[in-house]
């Protein structure tokens, strides 16, 4: 790169966009550790983890996309936004069509090298066009009333719903969660944010009986007493618990984690990668992590705020959010705070879609970075 670009490049949250990703796979490789598991490079290299090779794959390619995306010109995102959601559409309707089903939910469209998950890339489409939405028609000095609420809400109706039928909750709970925070960002008006919140607490209970499958009652249920269900729902937050009060202050050791190593914490290298962390690493470890991930988002604001124009900006923020949103949630689900919804750790847990879509996430907020820097 000359001179010119490496002057206009954010170095600071390009650092961390590689230092937390390598984090994560110095845990991935203890938590995918299968010695008699084949790979492609044990000819070359003793690596026992082919969950570590496959997301150094992930984590390279995800490199090349942030730095294409960085060179987007915002003029072609905001004119390509509207035409992306409706691509991701057909998508979530292929999925509902031809989807591949693991676990009982049926999620991704097989593309051979990889399993591409399209709820990712809708929470990306959402961004745009929410964020071109919002900067065309920016609310009145008092904030939106529940006029100006129509079309956003419209926007989410048919993403939400196709995703709520595969099922997955967690990817649901996301696109809402940014949404809202990107809505709150603009302005609403108290009276509509009160009485939103008394509609939502009264629907509570249709909600409760017609709204959610019997699983997702479940995890709820077993948030507060996991002992109901020990060996189905409550399993998981019983087995994190466990591992994440074992690591204590400096944990009991890198590959050394009894409930990962003996594969009694499920999805250890996807939604309780940080269990993992927790086991092996304690509390400095996890306060490292954490730390990272609050001097990433103040850059993100930051960024935000210096951006060249609203739409840039509700870009951005839409970005961060989505970060905000997921590292919340999935800490709070480990730990026991949260019911499991299913929401990974970005940057950090398992997964070629949550990778790919994270890092052309990156990009565009790089992207605001060297526009406004070239033409200050």
């Amino acid at each position: 790169m000359n001179k010119r670009y490496s002057q206009i490049i954010d170095w600071g949250l390009v650092g961390l966009s590689v230092l937390i990703p390598s984090l994560g796979l110095i845990v991935l490789y203890s938590a995918g550790y299968d010695p008699d598991r084949s790979n492609p490079l044990s000819e070359y290299v003793k690596i026992d983890s082919f969950v570590f090779i496959k997301q150094l794959v992930f984590i390279l390619g995800g490199l090349v996309i942030m730095i294409a995306a960085a060179f987007i010109r915002s003029e072609w995102l905001s004119r390509l936004s509207y035409p992306f959601y409706w691509i991701c559409l057909g998508l979530l309707l292929w999925v509902e069509l031809f989807g591949v089903t693991v676990n009982g939910s049926q999620r991704w469209i097989n593309l051979g090298f990889i399993n591409l998950q399209p709820a990712e890339l809708v929470k990306l489409a959402v961004i745009l066009t929410l964020a071109k939405y919002l900067a065309k028609h920016p609310p009145p000095r008092d904030g939106y009333g529940f006029k100006g609420l129509l079309v956003p809400l419209a926007i989410l109706l048919a993403p939400v719903g196709f995703i709520l039928t595969q099922p997955d909750l967690g990817s649901a709970l996301s696109v809402l969660g940014v949404a809202a925070l990107m809505i709150l960002f603009m302005g609403v008006r108290f009276k509509t944010i009160a009485i939103t919140v008394f509609l939502l607490t009264i629907s509570a209970i249709p909600i409760w009986e017609y709204g959610l499958h019997a699983y997702q009652k479940r995890r709820i249920m077993v948030l507060v007493n996991p002992g109901m269900d020990p060996k189905g729902s409550g399993w998981h937050i019983i087995q994190s618990k466990i591992a994440v009060g074992s690591g204590s202050f400096s944990g009991v050791g890198f590959m050394q984690g009894t409930q990962t190593q003996l594969e009694f914490l499920p999805e250890h290298t996807t939604d309780f990668i940080f269990s993992v962390l927790a086991e092996e690493w304690g509390f400095i470890g996890c306060s490292l992590l954490l730390s990272l991930y609050l001097i990433f988002l103040f850059r993100i604001l930051k960024i935000a705020q210096k951006a060249k124009d609203l739409f840039g900006t509700m870009l951005v923020i839409g970005v961060g959010a989505k970060f905000f949103f997921h590292v919340t949630v999935n800490v709070g689900m480990v730990l026991g705070l949260l019911p499991v919804v299913g929401i990974p750790l970005p940057l950090f847990s398992y997964g070629g879609s949550s990778i790919v879509a994270s890092m052309f996430g990156l990009g565009l907020i790089l992207g605001q970075v060297i526009r406004r820097r070239s033409y200050p």
